[in-house]
């Protein structure tokens, strides 16, 4: 029932049938988009199925609605895929109050609350999103510095609904998508859902000589987790770093951020790299060959070198790191792609070995930040 509110909810709040089954990722053929919103379109229905609930008369009303709802979104979407439309919705010109700090887009107002990073790309705002005036959840609003950089912007936006089309456990390791929109002056901006928790560099602060080796674990489990997510939808995320991954010390949650620079299935689309991360980017990037999974592993590497209090450039770790683990994260920071690994959820599974190798049977140990 709960999971039925939340799609009836989505959809009650869309605007488009692109806010329902998700943008396309630039590169995506006419026959692509069809089967991906086809495939949402058909799981949602098998939830807002009003048969599927014979003895709940509140939940058989709620999915009729939903299957309406539904229905006529998916009407849309066909439509727009026929006329070669689908997904080129104009980003919402936004409105800010006198003294700047609401921002109203569509129906939904934020509230602009204090700047938190500023890059050379964007700048990330703090926020919270109002529903009629009462106060919502914490949002931040990442801004487009220059025009010119709009199409990272709306690059992240894509991929990052793509990637959401698929609800499950996979989500938590994203920031949630609200809205996008237009300055005055041009500039494209994201509204995010804020995700708590500690970038690389922060934790390094507080663990100069580099995290005890047991928590390394559960660190490249989830990041290899989500690129593992990513690469079976075709995307490679293009600049994994230290600032792009965020921990939550509480209950060992990784976030994996800024997906503007992502590559959406290189070798049907011919997109290349569009990041070159000098400490972290694999050999191929530098040498503009065409993008790989593998690429990503090598940087996911490099950060728990990092991580680790090792030396990023001679890929040495401290002494008193397990060689069973450094021999494993030695593994992806090799120069030849090739002799790398290729397949992110294929090392999650043996690194569940390894931590039962070194470590014995799983249990959950409190991380201090």
């Amino acid at each position: 029932m709960e999971e039925l509110q939340q799609i009836l909810s989505q959809l009650r709040n869309a605007q488009n049938p692109e806010d329902v089954f998700g943008m396309p990722v630039q590169g995506m053929s006419d026959a692509e988009v069809n089967a991906e919103v086809k495939r949402t379109y058909m799981r949602l229905l098998q939830i807002a199925d009003p048969d599927f609930y014979p003895t709940d008369e509140q939940a058989r009303q709620a999915a009729a609605q939903a299957n309406a709802l539904l229905h006529r979104f998916y009407e849309d979407a066909r439509r727009k895929i026929a006329d070669h439309t689908y997904g080129r919705n104009e980003s919402r010109q936004a409105s800010t109050s006198s003294d700047g700090t609401t921002i109203s887009v569509g129906e939904r107002e934020y509230r602009i609350e204090g700047t938190l990073a500023q890059g050379d790309l964007s700048t990330v705002y703090s926020g919270t999103m109002t529903d009629s005036g009462r106060s919502g959840g914490p949002v931040v609003l990442k801004l487009a510095t220059d025009p010119a950089d709009n199409d990272l912007m709306q690059n992240e936006l894509r991929v990052l609904r793509y990637l959401h089309t698929e609800p499950g456990v996979y989500a938590k390791h994203l920031p949630p998508v609200f809205d996008d929109l237009r300055t005055h002056d041009g500039r494209m901006g994201l509204i995010l859902g804020k995700v708590e928790g500690f970038d690389l560099n922060r934790v390094k602060q507080k663990y100069p000589n580099g995290i005890p080796q047991l928590h390394i674990i559960w660190v490249f489990r989830r990041l290899l987790s989500i690129l593992g997510y990513a690469h079976s939808k075709g995307v490679i995320h293009g600049n994994v770093e230290p600032a792009h991954v965020l921990l939550s010390a509480s209950d060992h949650n990784l976030f994996l951020l800024d997906w503007a620079y992502s590559i959406y299935k290189p070798a049907a689309t011919g997109q290349g790299f569009r990041a070159l991360n000098a400490q972290y980017s694999a050999p191929e990037v530098a040498e503009k060959k065409p993008p790989l999974p593998a690429s990503d592993l090598f940087s996911a590497g490099k950060c728990m070198i990092f991580l680790l209090g090792g030396n990023i450039e001679t890929d040495e770790m401290p002494a008193t790191v397990d060689e069973r683990i450094q021999r494993f994260i030695k593994f992806f920071v090799r120069q030849s792609a090739v002799q790398r690994p290729q397949d992110a959820w294929e090392m999650y599974g043996r690194l569940d070995d390894l931590r039962q190798e070194v470590f014995g049977p799983h249990q959950f140990i409190e991380f201090q930040m």
